[in-house]
């Protein structure tokens, strides 16, 4: 049996767990009308809930199409320890392949020291492999994408390379191996970075820290066409990137905001928005770089910029591009027109800056009641989750939260009858530290993650409707848990699993 710790948690009257009256400022539809809630599958990754970080090349962080994750059913946890992992070395990111027929699932996560691979089976989740890669601590190899044949595309940053890893396909139980490995030539290309995507057309597309992006056939590793992005567009390669069934990409800088087309072979911008992501006052004329954006980030210091990888809504010609900027007081949503720009758009003027007009290609901006690096806050780095139009965001509080964390978690509406952000709900006394997750719920979508409440770590669940909390669980006071900027997956049987600090976590029905 492996070792794990079970623990087994006393269900709360729903009553007792509803928010006091107050905290909703408006009501909409779970999942509003003529938008689908979720993006297309892209063939060339698993067809399973969960392949890519985020879930989707969208970066949705939202499904919909399991059993619903439903909070009065989770009455265990498995907490698989860290015998296999140094300290810190869980993966932040998780990927999940489809079930299997007799209801089998495999999970894979990529710590900075290798690939783990787990199965749940009856109802169990059981650690099979661990295989470790050439990698280095502080390189934060996290990133994995899933394609579709179950082989997974990781990065050995240390040797500049990816690595695919796959196993027996036909048994679950078989170790991980290395299929092949795609050398990138670091003189020409630069350095790899945690950031890459497989496009609608199985095309791999990788930042490098020249800054480069690189377009690169996965069958051969050819780079098939390059774009340098120039310091002076502000790129901040700590922020990953969706990418649409066109083939367009969408990148976040200091700032700016920016899109990349790949088309018939070759990479070429579409559109540039400049928008100061940083904020007043952290201008930073030095250009610092990525080791100090890091550091900065990690410190939870102000002007740090977006940290929040852009998210999709609507259809490519039509939608919007939404992220999280860094401002003091507040963080602020911000969206960008993804394709043409309406012809009767007039500019919008920053809501905490009127003196400041902004781009045309800005649709809205909000700023959000419960985002803020001020305090003990951090700028945001938990990237917005989306479903439909609703958007929710939560209040980041660093990779060593404590005991007392700044809390709050939002629902912003983009209206895009009305060109607008609405404000849905506020919720001032729920802490998420990782990226919120919305999924299915037996009575609408709910909202998932999890935080601290004074001296112990919880677990919580939300109705996305109504910001109402529908549920808290208690997760214990072992930091194995703590969830440190993360997405949670949610497999095909309903539970949820993430990586915890020294951990990887599952809440499960028995």
């Amino acid at each position: 049996m492996n070792t794990r710790i079970v623990l087994v948690w006393l269900f709360l009257p729903l009553s007792l767990l509803v928010l006091r009256a107050g905290f909703v400022m408006a009501q909409s539809d779970a999942v509003p009308a003529g938008i689908e809630p979720e993006p297309p599958r892209n063939p060339h990754l698993a067809p399973s809930t969960w392949p890519i970080y985020h879930a989707n090349n969208y970066a949705s962080a939202s499904v919909m199409n399991t059993p619903p994750v439903d909070p009065t059913a989770f009455q265990t946890v498995d907490n698989l320890t860290r015998r296999r992992f140094g300290r810190g070395n869980v993966s932040p990111w998780t990927v999940l392949r489809p079930p299997a027929r007799n209801g089998s699932q495999v999970v894979l996560t990529t710590p900075v020291n290798g690939v783990g691979k787990y199965v749940i089976e009856r109802g169990r989740l059981r650690a099979v492999h661990f295989l470790p890669l050439e990698r280095r601590f502080f390189d934060f190899d996290w990133g994995i994408v899933l394609l579709a044949d179950g082989s997974a595309l990781v990065t050995e940053k240390q040797r500049n390379r990816f690595a695919l890893v796959s196993d027996d396909p036909n048994n679950p139980w078989s170790a991980l191996r290395i299929v092949r490995r795609i050398p990138i030539d670091a003189a020409r290309f630069g350095n790899l970075t945690a950031h890459f995507t497989v496009g609608y057309d199985g095309t791999l597309f990788a930042l490098t820290d020249k800054p480069s992006l690189l377009a690169i056939n996965l069958a051969t590793g050819e780079v098939l066409a390059t774009l340098n992005l120039g310091k002076e567009k502000g790129l901040a390669t700590h922020n990953s990137f969706p990418i649409d069934e066109r083939g367009r990409m969408y990148f976040v800088g200091q700032s700016a905001m920016f899109a990349v087309d790949w088309q018939q072979g070759a990479l070429r911008l579409a559109w540039t928005a400049p928008y100061n992501m940083r904020g007043p006052g952290f201008d930073d004329a030095q250009d610092r770089s990525k080791r100090r954006d890091v550091i900065g980030v990690a410190r939870g210091e102000a002007g740090t910029g977006s940290g929040t990888t852009p998210s999709l809504i609507g259809d490519p010609s039509r939608g919007v591009v939404v992220v999280v900027d860094g401002h003091s007081p507040r963080n602020h949503l911000v969206a960008f027109w993804r394709d043409e720009i309406p012809p009767d758009w007039q500019p919008l003027t920053h809501p905490s800056q009127p003196e400041v007009t902004l781009d045309r290609r800005v649709a809205g901006v909000i700023a959000l009641p419960h985002s803020t690096p001020d305090g003990e806050g951090h700028s945001a780095e938990n990237s917005p989750a989306v479903l439909g139009n609703a958007v929710v965001i939560a209040q980041w509080a660093g990779f060593r939260p404590d005991a007392t964390p700044p809390k709050g978690l939002q629902r912003v509406d983009w209206n895009a009858s009305e060109r607008r952000f609405d404000l849905v709900w506020t919720n001032p006394d729920v802490h998420l530290n990782g990226v919120p997750t919305i999924a299915r719920g037996p009575t609408g979508p709910r909202v998932v993650g999890m935080g601290c409440d004074n001296t112990r770590y919880v677990y919580s669940v939300v109705d996305l409707a109504t910001g109402e909390l529908v549920r808290r669980i208690d997760l214990g006071t072992d930091d194995a848990v703590l969830d440190q900027g993360n997405n949670h997956v949610i497999a095909a049987d309903g539970s949820i699993i993430y990586g915890g600090k020294g951990s990887v976590v599952r809440l499960y029905r028995p």
